[in-house]
């Protein structure tokens, strides 16, 4: 290894920083490692002990030891800096891939002592490509054995180009062609006839096969029998054009030779004069196009003095010339990236320099191509672009997501999910992903999901359902939505699943329920109240007329007074009834809760034991609603005195004033919440509590947990009324033995001046 570093340059003081952005690893002349520093720790998931010596060895991938190995013992007897590119593995199985460097180093006296190398992670890089790979391969493997070629293209602009299509058209790689437009390719006096062939197939007019000559990427020309139909490709209107090579078959007598001109990559040759400086001696004109330079401005000079003219930059000259140097030093072709400017322009391009040895070995001759890297830039900018925004949605749902690809024996596995999915399952993430349905799920579990994604497949189409989840100790209701994917061909390759707890849709369900049921009956109610009011009215009439016909001293007396006080109560009965059959806001005002509380406290107090406490809070802040004091006092004072009922040996009573925002949210839209800042008020007790099978009823009307005679039981029936009534929402929960809370939902009025009209926010 030619490049080295004294031993005493610090190496101390580099092994020391704890925040260095690369692992560095020193070894001896063997290849043993002395030290490493904490990044290398970090990255290998090693201590510094166990990478000592050829411990090291055990973070490399088994399946890359014995290259990395045998690179190293090459790369040390040729006395050669090492770069190299393998997967470590750490403890927990995390596999990453690495780019390893390293240089010799010296003793004082210049004797060599070791090496000393660095460790970078390019995981992100390697996974990037593969991933790039993986996507073109989805749509290639459908038509790439087809002997002919075949491309899509739209507007003319060449999308996508089989494998033998590259061949037949010789391109190097696929960005010779793709993007490229297809009448680059076609030979000038043949142009008229592509032209008017595609303007009729965009009309819609039926194309019979013709024939034509094209050019090659490697400029050679070919006859080609084409034909063309209409197709969809990414989700846009397309072309797909098939191409067979007839040149055979028309007995071409001769090829046009390639030249160097028709490449449309920039091309140069640089040599190598007396005093070792490289000279260029020829460039392309696509070098001239992309340099917008002409050939005497560049044949005979160097790249410093291309640099000193103005077309180049200092530094970027200097690059130029230490990749001469090594590719004429190692005999072999060298590539990079570059970015910067030429004569003005910005660029970003692939090189390779190719060395052209001599008669006599020695290399004084540089073949230069290089390959504008812009489009794969903005590819590799947009692929991460979607890949963040992508991950963003699914890591940011509440819902378990997932997708599932379908395998050769029919089976399925695992190829995403999220952490909600991991969550309702129980099971870690690294346990889920990668593997098959069988292997995350238990037994019968995973029948009945691999029987789903059969009958999701069968129906072509979404499908939604209810399953359970059960775990020991662990059970969770959800609705699970399953959608088939289809290739081109019509076979199911994946299905992209979702679950959403199953809870806030039975409380939505619960809620519409309840809501239609008290309207049923407040429709009833009221007509009920109508006929039994009329009937009060006559009975009461004719007490009257009875009591003024008795003397003063009469028996009977006592027993109309019975009987007025029971049709009295009788009329209060049918009052309410009213109430909850025609709930309103019979006044719209400004409402300060906070006065509210203090009213209906102070009322509430006198019919309190010393053993009940109440306590009051309200947050900080605009405290108004919209509404109806009277109404909002009812409502509060019948949960106030059901709170002291439901405590006869006392305890604690809490109101609780706080604001939250409701979003776009379909169970608040079921229950007629628009989305906006709402006021939420908590009445809550310490007291007996109530079972689930009673909450499920206490807004029933007439329904009642308290003895006879002590309730009607519209109290709560007629408040969640008010609480509609006034665009709210009122709920209850409660442990049996620990207490019970409701709470009451209310729009937060908007400023003095901007109270909406009736019956709306």
């Amino acid at each position: 290894m030619t490049d080295e570093l004294r031993a005493d340059a610090g190496l101390d003081a580099l092994f020391a920083l704890d925040r260095f952005p690369v692992g560095v690893f020193q070894t001896d002349l063997l290849g043993r490692c002395v030290r490493v520093n904490p990044r290398w720790c970090a990255l290998a998931g090693r201590t510094a002990e166990e990478a000592r010596g050829y411990g090291y060895l055990d973070a490399i991938h088994p399946d890359d030891r014995p290259s990395v190995i045998e690179a190293t013992r090459r790369h040390i007897e040729a006395d050669r800096p090492l770069r190299i590119e393998y997967r470590i593995v750490r403890p927990g199985g995390e596999t990453r891939w690495v780019l390893v460097q390293a240089t010799g180093l010296a003793g004082p006296g210049g004797e060599r002592t070791g090496y000393l190398g660095t460790v970078t992670d390019i995981t992100a890089r390697v996974r990037a490509e593969e991933a790039l790979r993986e996507s073109e391969e989805r749509y290639r493997s459908l038509i790439e054995l087809n002997p002919d070629l075949v491309t899509v293209h739209r507007g003319g602009v060449m999308l996508y180009v089989n494998e033998a299509g590259l061949r037949m058209m010789r391109a190097r790689d696929p960005s010779d062609m793709v993007g490229h437009h297809i009448l680059e390719f076609v030979r000038p006096e043949f142009r008229e006839l592509a032209v008017d062939r595609m303007r009729r197939l965009a009309a819609g007019e039926p194309i019979e096969p013709a024939e034509m000559e094209v050019t090659r990427c490697d400029g050679t020309t070919a006859w080609i029998e084409t034909v063309a139909s209409r197709t969809v490709y990414g989700g846009e209107p397309a072309v797909q054009l098939w191409a067979r090579d007839i040149t055979e078959r028309r007995k071409v007598d001769a090829l046009y030779r390639a030249v160097v001109e028709s490449v449309r990559d920039p091309m140069w040759i640089a040599d190598r004069d007396d005093a070792g400086e490289w000279r260029m001696v020829f460039v392309n004109a696509a070098y001239c196009r992309g340099a917008r330079v002409e050939p005497a401005d560049v044949l005979g000079k160097t790249s410093l003095e291309l640099a000193a003219a103005g077309f180049l930059d200092e530094e970027l000259a200097r690059q130029h010339e230490r990749y001469y140097r090594e590719a004429a030093e190692a005999g072999r072709a060298v590539e990079y990236e570059m970015r910067g400017e030429w004569s003005g322009r910005p660029f970003d391009i692939m090189t390779t320099l190719t060395p052209v040895p001599g008669p006599d070995g020695t290399v004084r001759r540089i073949v230069g191509w290089s390959r504008d890297l812009t489009r794969r830039r903005e590819h590799e900018r947009r692929l991460a672009e979607s890949e963040a925004n992508y991950r963003a949605v699914v890591e940011g749902t509440s819902d378990a997501l997932w997708v599932a690809e379908k395998e050769a024996d029919g089976g399925w596995r695992v190829a995403l999910a999220n952490a909600r999915t991991a969550e309702m399952l129980q099971t870690p993430l690294a346990r889920i992903v990668g593997r098959r349905v069988e292997e995350v799920l238990p037994p019968e579990a995973a029948r009945r999901a691999i029987e789903r994604y059969r009958q999701a497949e069968a129906a072509g189409g979404p499908i939604e359902y209810e399953n359970v989840i059960e775990r020991p100790g662990y059970r969770r209701e959800v609705v699970t939505h399953l959608t088939p994917v289809f290739d081109e061909a019509g076979r199911c390759v994946r299905i992209i699943g979702s679950s959403r707890d199953a809870a806030e849709r039975r409380k939505a369900e619960l809620a519409l329920l309840q809501a239609q049921k008290l309207e049923s009956l407040g429709v009833l109610a009221g007509g009920i109240a109508h006929d039994f009011n009329n009937l009060l009215t006559t009975i009461l009439g004719n007490l009257f007329l009875v009591r003024t016909e008795l003397p003063p001293d009469s028996p009977l007396r006592a027993s109309l007074d019975d009987a007025s006080t029971a049709a009295e109560r009788g009329a209060e009965l049918v009052r309410k009834l009213l109430s909850f059959s025609r709930p309103g806001i019979a006044a719209r005002e400004r409402v300060s809760l906070v006065r509210l509380f203090e009213e209906t406290v102070a009322l509430v107090r006198r019919t309190l034991t010393p053993a009940v406490q109440l306590i009051v809070h309200s947050d900080p802040g605009d405290d108004a609603v919209i509404g109806e004091f009277a109404g909002l006092q009812q409502v509060l004072l019948n949960l106030l005195l059901n709170a002291r009922d439901a405590m006869p040996e006392g305890g604690t009573v809490t109101i609780l004033r706080t604001t939250r925002e409701l979003g776009p949210d379909p169970a608040w839209a079921r229950r007629g919440l628009l989305p906006g800042p709402y006021h939420e008020i908590a009445v809550s007790d310490t007291g007996t509590g109530m079972p689930p099978e009673i909450i499920s009823r206490i807004f029933d009307p007439f329904f009642t947990t308290k003895g006879i005679g002590k309730g009607t039981g519209l109290g709560l029936s007629t408040a969640l009324s008010i609480v509609r009534a006034h665009g709210g929402w009122l709920e209850a929960e409660s442990v049996e033995g620990k207490g019970s809370t409701f709470r009451i939902l209310l729009p937060v009025a908007p400023p003095p001046g901007e109270e909406p009209p009736a019956g709306g926010r």
